[in-house]
């Protein structure tokens, strides 16, 4: 059993007397005062959140991008710009002259391959950084009409 159901199970276990207290308790209709009240809302609301967390833990994989020391695909949350493509090591074999330049030929060819995905990586992530950015932006300027401030022709801001 791995460290995820055990969690799973773990969560489930602590559900189980936090929604029969907060459940019962509603029920009874007997809550004397506010901290008691505000007690059983609690409960009930953690009972709840711990069943279904612990359900969702026994039945999917670790596929919410939480990361976790046994996964085998550790780095996907590696920015592509953060990331250094090396060679492979060259193995110390005598080539004929030909099979060198094809060799050659293959090897500029993936070098370019790889440094293109890379560059496509980089481009994707400065796009999506400066559509945030736009939209702050828009936010931010949005705000200061509503507190009445006018942008001039020259780009100033000024109170009208």
């Amino acid at each position: 059993m791995n460290k995820r159901r055990k969690q799973g199970l773990i969560l489930l276990t602590l559900s189980v007397p936090m929604l029969w207290w907060g459940v019962t308790n509603f029920m009874s209709d007997t809550t004397s005062s506010n901290a008691l009240g505000m007690m059983i809302a609690i409960s009930i609301t953690f009972g709840g959140l711990f069943a279904i967390s612990g359900l969702v833990m026994l039945v999917t994989k670790n596929s919410l991008g939480i990361w976790n020391p046994d996964d085998k695909d550790r780095g996907e949350s590696i920015l592509a710009s953060q990331t250094k493509v090396e060679d492979p090591p060259i193995q110390k074999e005598v080539i004929i002259n030909e099979k060198q330049e094809e060799d050659k030929m293959v090897n500029t060819s993936v070098e370019l391959m790889k440094r293109e995905k890379e560059l496509e990586a980089r481009r994707k992530e400065l796009e999506s950084l400066l559509a945030e950015v736009t939209k702050e932006e828009k936010a931010v300027e949005k705000e200061l009409f509503e507190k009445g401030w006018t942008q001039q022709e020259d780009g100033s801001w000024g109170i009208t």
